[in-house]
């Protein structure tokens, strides 16, 4: 039987290829808002998904996104710290907030997004 970690890391892989797919140069706005929910997903899965990692490393008592992020950072899985701290606001703004200037400022973004979660997935299956 596969353990919990190897089943986050597939659930989280099989996401990434729809969020890839989202990713489409002129979207309309539904394709759009898709492409951005695909986003918040993925970031969900990516940080929940980190934290079985470092779980499996010994590192316990991580219980938000925050955490889990510094404490990749601190043993070298992800080398931009700053870029999971504007992907972690710019999912909260997504999820918490609607409008139509954050939407097209946010999908701008997400080809940037995804490389960082896609980085992190190939890190956490090495």
């Amino acid at each position: 039987m596969n353990d919990y970690f190897e089943e986050k890391l597939a659930t989280f892989e099989h996401a990434l290829a729809t969020f890839k797919v989202a990713l489409l140069k002129n979207p309309s706005e539904l394709e759009r808002d898709g492409a951005i929910q695909r986003f918040e997903y993925c970031f969900d899965l990516s940080w929940k998904t980190l934290k079985r990692f470092l779980e499996k490393r010994g590192i316990i008592n991580l219980n938000s996104p925050r955490s889990v992020f510094a404490a990749a950072y601190a043993e070298n899985i992800i080398d931009d710290e700053t870029i999971w701290s504007d992907i972690l606001l710019k999912r909260n703004a997504s999820v918490h907030t609607y409008n139509q200037v954050l939407a097209e400022s946010l999908f701008s973004q997400l080809p940037i997004f995804y490389t960082a979660m896609h980085d992190l997935s190939i890190k956490m299956k090495a």
